[in-house]
C-alpha cells in the first residue's frame, strides 16, 4: 500500500467521529423526527451538502495560514521580544481528546461568540430585538446568510489555525531583557470562546423555554461538530506537513538560539 493510501486511511480514521455523527443526524431527521432543522427525504442531501460545504470553508482558509503568520509575526518580533520554538512543548499530532472533544468544542464556541456579536450589531443597527432564529440554517437558499456563514467560517478557521499552530509547534515569546517564556494562544484559544460564546447564544433565547432552548442549541452543535473534526484533523496533517514553512514565516530560528544558550547558560552555572 502507497503512503498516499495510508495518509488517506489514517485521515479516514481520525475523522470517524465526525462520520458517525452525520449518518446518526441523517438516520434520525430522515426517519424518525424532524431533527437539525430539517426532516423527510431532504434531510439526506441537505445534511451531506451542509456538512461539504462547513468542511470546505472552514479547512480551505488553511491555505492561507503562511501568509498569516509572516502578516502577524511583526507584532510578535519586535524590540526585545522573539517568537522561539520550545521543543519540549512540541506537539502537533492528532489526538483523540484534543481531535475530537477539545477542539471542535472551542470551535463551536467561537463560532457562537461570532454569531452573538453579529446579533448585537444588528440590533444596534436596526435599533430592534433580533431573534436568535436568524442564525438558525435557512429552510431555503439565502444569498446573505451563505456570505455570512462563509465570511465567519473564514475569520474563525484562520483565527484557530493560527492559535493552535502556536501552541502545538511549542511556539511561546521570549523577552531577552527578562529572560522570560509566555505561552500565546493556549488559554486564549480554549476558554474564552467556549465560555462566551454559548454564554452569548443561551442568553439570546428568552422567548423560549429552557427545553426548546437546550433542543436548539443543541441541534446546532450537532450541525457544527462533524465540520470542526474534520477541520482539525486536515489542519494536524497540515501543520505537520507544513511545520518548516510556519517556522520560517513566524522567524523562530534566531530566537529559538537565544532560548538554546539560556539554558545551556543556567546548567553550566554550579
Amino acid at each position: 500500500m502507497s503512503k498516499f493510501n495510508k495518509s488517506i486511511i489514517k485521515i479516514i480514521k481520525e475523522i470517524g467521529p465526525a462520520v458517525a455523527i452525520l449518518l446518526a443526524t441523517i438516520f434520525i431527521s430522515t426517519f424518525i423526527t424532524e431533527f437539525t432543522f430539517t426532516s423527510g427525504v431532504r434531510a439526506i442531501w441537505l445534511n451531506i451538502v451542509r456538512f461539504f460545504r462547513l468542511s470546505l470553508v472552514l479547512t480551505l482558509p488553511l491555505l492561507l495560514l503562511p501568509a498569516v503568520c509572516s502578516l502577524l509575526q511583526g507584532f510578535f518580533n519586535s524590540g526585545d521580544r522573539n517568537l522561539v520554538q520550545v521543543q519540549t512543548e512540541r506537539n502537533p499530532n492528532c489526538h483523540p481528546m484534543k481531535s475530537w472533544v477539545i477542539r471542535p468544542i472551542q470551535g463551536i464556541g467561537l463560532a457562537m461568540l461570532v454569531a452573538t456579536k453579529l446579533m448585537d450589531l444588528l440590533q444596534v443597527y436596526t435599533g430592534s430585538r433580533i431573534s436568535v432564529d436568524i442564525i438558525f440554517p435557512p429552510r431555503e437558499f439565502n444569498p446573505w446568510n451563505f456570505i455570512t456563514a462563509t465570511a465567519v467560517g473564514l475569520a474563525i478557521s484562520l483565527l484557530l489555525s493560527f492559535l493552535w499552530s502556536l501552541d502545538d509547534l511549542g511556539i511561546r515569546l521570549y523577552n531577552r531583557k527578562t529572560k522570560e517564556l509566555k505561552m500565546i494562544g493556549r488559554y486564549l484559544g480554549v476558554f474564552l470562546p467556549i465560555l462566551a460564546g454559548f454564554y452569548g447564544i443561551v442568553s439570546h433565547f428568552e422567548n423560549y423555554t429552557q427545553f426548546v432552548a437546550a433542543k436548539y442549541l443543541s441541534q446546532m452543535v450537532i450541525i457544527l461538530y462533524p465540520p470542526f473534526v474534520v477541520f482539525n484533523v486536515l489542519y494536524s496533517h497540515y501543520l505537520i506537513k507544513q511545520e518548516a514553512v510556519l517556522l520560517g514565516r513566524l522567524r523562530t530560528a534566531p530566537g529559538l538560539v537565544l532560548v538554546n544558550r539560556q539554558n545551556e547558560d543556567s546548567t553550566s552555572k554550579p
